[in-house]
């Protein structure tokens, strides 16, 4: 990570899943990191492991649905470090089922936690950076933000919005020396997801879905993108010609998409 030397890094989301993967891929680069996310006991023996291997972890538990908990998190890694060089906002939810079966508080859910918490952990992150004059925040979108996902359907749209929301701040503030990234991960294998997870029952996606990527390679992509800011990056690199096809021959996606839905 090039932000600056030993940079301090904010990761939600940070229990399980690319969250964890992030945390210890940035804390192994030499970041310092706060772990957020509700899960306590699962940050605290995250945090146990990095420092085991010499990092430095902060526990910050919070529920980014609430306001105040976005702002106790930037306020205790403030108060541990006295800087915010990236933000990985990384929480989110997904049910992955048709509209019509999913509860109005689902649907809730899946807003709050996948793009208006997007936007206020930004906002909150925002104010150290825009005084540093430094800083980059990473916004987790995902395929399902670049190819509209049938079960997806919430989902998919709340993952647009990030991506939206990424590019337009990132033309608002990179004047100021802060950059805004939206990551766009293919499928990952993280039990996130029930697509991908045959211990929950019925699947909506085969489990054979080529090209389904592991954390590591989305640990390392990620790291990555921290250290080399870029606006939209997209994961696995063939996934830009995927995208690019679905949008020009639009009924050739629907077959594809066919088949695994």
């Amino acid at each position: 990570m090039r932000l600056t030397e030993n940079p301090v890094a904010i990761v939600t989301g940070a229990s399980s899943g690319i969250g964890a993967a992030v945390a210890r891929r940035l804390s192994g680069e030499g970041a310092r990191v706060a772990l957020v996310a509700r899960r306590e006991e699962r940050l605290q023996e995250l945090a146990l492991e990095i420092q085991a291997a010499g990092g430095q972890a902060l526990v910050a538990k919070a529920d980014v649905r609430q306001r105040v908990d976005i702002e106790q998190m930037i306020d205790l890694t403030l108060d541990r470090w006295g800087q915010v060089d990236l933000l990985f906002n990384n929480a989110g939810v997904s049910y992955d089922r048709p509209l019509i079966l999913m509860r109005p508080d689902q649907v809730q859910e899946e807003v709050q936690v996948n793009l208006l918490a997007v936007i206020e952990c930004a906002q909150a992150a925002l104010k150290p950076m825009l005084k540093q004059r430094s800083g980059h925040i990473v916004n987790m979108a995902s395929i399902a933000g670049l190819i509209g996902l049938p079960t997806s359907t919430v989902y998919s749209a709340t993952k647009f919005g990030v991506i939206g929301f990424s590019e337009a701040l990132d033309r608002e503030v990179r004047r100021y020396g802060v950059r805004i990234s939206a990551f766009c991960p293919f499928f990952v294998d993280t039990g996130f997801s029930p697509r991908l997870d045959s211990a929950r029952g019925k699947r909506s996606v085969k489990r054979d879905i080529p090209g389904v990527l592991d954390l590591e390679t989305v640990a390392r992509s990620a790291a990555w993108l921290a250290a080399h800011p870029r606006r939209r990056y997209i994961i696995p690199p063939a996934l830009n010609l995927i995208v690019w096809a679905a949008r020009t021959f639009p009924s050739g996606a629907d077959w594809i998409l066919s088949r695994f839905i």
